[in-house]
């Protein structure tokens, strides 16, 4: 026998569901949307920690730009991962 019978409820007034803003950012903690143009900022690491840790930097430093308008520039320097605002 199949139960036909319907399971649903109403719920009045309670609004919409509340955003989902996604995973924490990882590299939410780079002050990018504070520097000025030609200002930059430097992390110290060694040199494997560095190819293990530059796509995903270009990659957070894009989305910033792409949300604010601002461009960034990530090379790897002597010490580590640099990020400057070029515009």
């Amino acid at each position: 026998m199949i139960d036909t019978t319907q399971r649903w409820r109403v719920y009045e007034g309670i609004g919409p569901p509340p955003a989902n803003s996604g995973p924490p950012k990882k590299w939410g903690f780079l002050p990018l949307e504070t520097i000025n143009v030609d200002d930059g900022i430097e992390l110290t690491m060694e040199a494997d920690e560095v190819q293990e840790k530059i796509n995903a930097i270009r990659s957070y430093a894009g989305r910033v730009a792409r949300k604010t308008d601002r461009k960034f520039s990530v090379r790897i320097t002597d010490y580590g991962i640099g990020i400057w605002r070029t515009k």
